[in-house]
């Protein structure tokens, strides 16, 4: 799952990428887009939540989009040396 999100929405002067421009991209590389403001907050959660609805289910674990593999806890020796490093 990749997300472009275009940022600064707030600044409709001072823009450099047209929405249009930018959905484009988006649809042509098969990316979510949104454009959002971290000032106003506009569709900072809603990329978020759409970013999540996305992902793959627990019931795919192991089976990530993108070929990768999930983490799960309790994976060995790996997950021990996580676990420890950052207890007190």
């Amino acid at each position: 799952m990749i997300a472009l999100s275009g940022n600064k929405a707030d600044l409709t002067t001072n823009r450099i990428v047209e929405y249009d421009e930018a959905s484009a991209y988006a649809e042509e590389n098969s990316l979510l887009f949104m454009e959002t403001s971290a000032k106003t907050a506009l569709n900072v959660n809603d990329i978020f939540l759409a970013i999540a609805k996305k992902l793959p289910k627990d019931g795919d674990a192991g089976q990530a989009a993108s070929g990768g593999t999930r983490l799960t806890q309790g994976a060995g020796q790996e997950a021990a040396k996580l676990s420890s490093c950052c207890s007190k």
